[in-house]
């Protein structure tokens, strides 16, 4: 089974059911940009429970929650994993998406912004604050890197090879063939 292009709440829903229909041990290979993530505290524990197997391709962003997900975590030696910050893409926004330490930085402006603007500044912190830190305690429990670490590679959108990987806690094996790859 793989699971390829962009995560949102309906394409998990949808491997969530066609795990449940495996009813068993079953590989997963994930190959994906990432997308969004706010759904994977309600989800991920039932995906979870069914004794994934994840295999990796190029796993970037909110995709790497996912094949964080698996039992036994397996990676091509050309895979790669991609962190970065949390971000959002604010509508009408000419300058690309803001990260949490993007918003920290107009912190010294905050007491010339209008309590409208101000109410949105600290809003938009505060709900990407708590998502990061959701991101990162996730990470913690499933390699028990220290969260230090995870805030330093996703700060420095930091691309790991497999073997990167491998140190941290992310994959439990490197291998030149997947099960389902001919000898």
């Amino acid at each position: 089974m793989s699971f390829t292009g962009e995560i949102s709440e309906q394409r998990i829903e949808l491997l969530l059911q066609e795990l449940r229909r495996e009813n068993g041990r079953t590989g997963l290979f994930v190959h994906s940009p990432g997308g969004t993530f706010d759904f994977f505290s309600r989800l991920g524990p039932a995906i979870a429970r069914r004794d994934v197997t994840t295999f990796a391709g190029d796993v970037e962003s909110a995709a790497v929650l996912l094949y964080l997900l698996g039992h036994r975590r397996i990676a091509h030696p050309r895979s790669t994993f991609l962190f970065h910050e949390v971000r959002i893409f604010p509508a009408g926004s000419m300058g690309g998406p803001i990260t949490v330490t993007d918003l920290e930085g107009f912190e010294e402006y905050r007491s010339r912004m209008s309590r409208e603007g101000r109410e949105h500044y600290e809003a938009w912190l505060a709900s990407m604050r708590d998502a990061q830190s959701w991101f990162v305690r996730f990470l913690r429990a499933q390699t028990n890197v220290d969260t230090g670490t995870f805030l330093g590679l996703m700060r420095e959108e930091a691309r790991l090879s497999a073997h990167e990987a491998l140190r941290y806690g992310i994959v439990h094996n490197v291998t030149e063939r997947f099960p389902w790859q001919p000898r």
